[in-house]
């Protein structure tokens, strides 16, 4: 029997998500949020507040699954380098992220009946970044050896080894070469590109952070999809993929 998810692309201040999530929530088994709620060019912040207090209601209440995108992390943690920081209203995003926290995640995965994994971060993981940044954490000794009580990688989804790094900003705040970084791109921050040049292999993965003209799904060689949930416009993206 399949799930079907509706998955939410980056909200950035609009408020149009709210009719989206609540039928969503009427047809479908799950809603997934891809994160960045902030950081609107055409609306105040006021109104991207009153939008993003609303989201926090909608979540504590209705439910969903709340991911965090690279505009989110930089609020969190001081980080200042993205398109359309509000410094002004930097404190008061803070406040409201690190105040609700608990209810944000890196990453969301679902495995199905066929043992098909489907991953939903913001901007996608790379095999590169698993292998050079991850991998080494559950070394004896190392974080996630400790936090997982000696589990290794295969003992836990993706997405729970994920979650485990939320507040890692030395490994998630990673910026490759396509968006003005040097070295290898975390889940929170790759380019489309730089995932479809180089996907974790054997799954699905579905993304937002980088704004395309239509929702797309593309394939890799292994014939996995990667589904593209944000696009140029004024409206939120959104797609239904039935797993």
């Amino acid at each position: 029997m399949s799930k079907k998810v509706l998955f939410i692309g980056d909200i950035h201040g609009r408020p149009d998500w709210r009719e989206t999530a609540l039928e969503g929530m009427k047809r479908f088994q799950e809603v997934v949020f891809l994160g960045d709620y902030f950081d609107s060019f055409d609306l105040s912040s006021a109104l991207q507040i009153d939008n993003f207090m609303a989201f926090l209601s909608f979540i504590k209440k209705k439910g969903g699954t709340a991911l965090l995108g690279n505009h989110d992390y930089a609020y969190i943690h001081g980080k200042s380098g993205i398109s359309g920081y509000q410094h002004t209203q930097a404190h008061r995003y803070y406040q409201l992220l690190d105040n609700n926290i608990d209810i944000f995640n890196i990453a969301w995965g679902y495995r199905d009946e066929k043992q098909t994994y489907t991953l939903a971060t913001h901007a996608g993981l790379t095999y590169t970044f698993w292998n050079r940044f991850v991998l080494p954490l559950f070394e004896k000794g190392e974080f996630l050896y400790n936090v997982t009580d000696g589990k290794g990688p295969k003992d836990l989804e993706i997405h729970e080894t994920l979650n485990f790094l939320r507040d890692k900003k030395e490994v998630m705040w990673k910026v490759g070469s396509e968006r003005g970084g040097v070295g290898t791109p975390s889940p929170i921050w790759a380019d489309i590109r730089e995932l479809m040049d180089d996907p974790f292999p054997g799954i699905n993965q579905v993304v937002g952070h980088t704004a395309n003209h239509s929702v797309s799904l593309d394939f890799t060689k292994e014939e996995n999809f990667i589904a593209k949930v944000d696009h140029f416009g004024k409206y939120t993206s959104s797609l239904v993929i039935s797993l």
